[in-house]
């Protein structure tokens, strides 16, 4: 049963298609058919009825209405920046201060260290994309994330953090594997100094089995709780590997929320270092998630 239309890519040659999201069996896909390579079939929500309840709170806002865009002959999604097609305003920005990275992540979505060259915007560069986002009309961009690559690895941090802070963004948070702050006890409450509001910490489980740096993301969390900054845990969540702490994690989370204010799980994302045989055998989708949730929670 067809529930919308919309546009999608070809996962070959990247071009733009129509494409159909429907229902079957229970199950929603998103379907496209490439002249070139053919026709593709992708899972979408393996929960329908959980799809149309998250599908009936969609918003569509008034978009930006000073994009700074330039316009390629494509049009979007190839067009660099907020085109006409995006209706809403920015709410949390990211902006990647690298892709330097201290670890090697194989399903690390952004592939920070494939390129085999350094990105690494300057100072004045980050600078001046923080004004453009203060200057978004009608709205300005109220908060941004700094993240990587691995954010911490630029000694800049803390001015950059102290700049946005000035420029009139009330959250400020970083997203980080946590090494930096755990090897150095005296560098989180220098980073909260400078202005830092939350620490997104990269944190897979609770054993060492499916997370290999849970040592060093204890002594994280124990100097953010020292200096009195707020953590939230950042799991990637990938069937056969760690789907089976989800519970466990948030449990964790309710033993330190002191300083832990919350669990933002996210199912891996197969871009970046992710292959098609990761995709067949570990993607977890929303409801599959939720699922999990409810079952190791007991229904809490």
């Amino acid at each position: 049963m067809l529930i919308k239309k919309t546009k999608s890519l070809c996962p070959t040659c990247g071009n733009v298609l129509d494409a159909d999201v429907v229902e079957e069996e229970g199950k929603v896909w998103l379907v496209r058919t490439c002249p070139d390579h053919g026709t593709y079939r992708a899972l979408y929500w393996s929960d329908a009825e959980m799809y149309r309840r998250f599908d009936a709170f969609e918003c569509i806002g008034e978009g930006i209405s000073n994009p700074h865009t330039i316009v390629s002959p494509a049009g979007c999604p190839n067009d660099c920046g907020i085109c006409p097609n995006h209706r809403s305003t920015t709410l949390l920005a990211n902006i990647d201060l690298t892709n330097r990275c201290n670890l090697s992540c194989d399903f690390c979505f952004a592939n920070a260290r494939a390129c085999g060259y350094v990105y690494e915007p300057t100072f004045d560069q980050v600078v001046d994309m923080m004004r453009m986002l203060r200057a978004e009309k009608p709205v300005p961009a109220p908060a941004i994330q700094f993240s990587g690559g691995e954010p911490t690895l630029r000694d800049d941090l803390p001015e950059l953090i102290e700049k946005a802070k000035e420029l009139g963004l009330y959250q400020v948070q970083i997203a980080t594997n946590g090494i930096r702050i755990a090897q150095q006890p005296g560098y989180i409450a220098e980073l909260k100094e400078a202005g830092l509001s939350t620490v997104y910490l990269h944190f897979d489980g609770v054993t060492r089995e499916t997370n290999s740096k849970l040592a060093s993301d204890q002594r994280a969390i124990a100097n953010c709780e020292e200096s009195g900054m707020g953590v939230v845990l950042v799991p990637t969540v990938i069937n056969g590997r760690n789907d089976h702490e989800v519970g466990a994690i948030i449990k964790y989370a309710v033993e330190h929320i002191k300083t832990v204010r919350g669990v933002n799980f996210q199912p891996v994302a197969f871009t970046g270092a992710a292959s098609e045989d990761d995709v067949k055998k570990e993607r977890i989708t929303i409801p599959e998630l939720a699922d999990r949730i409810e079952e190791q929670t007991d229904g809490i």
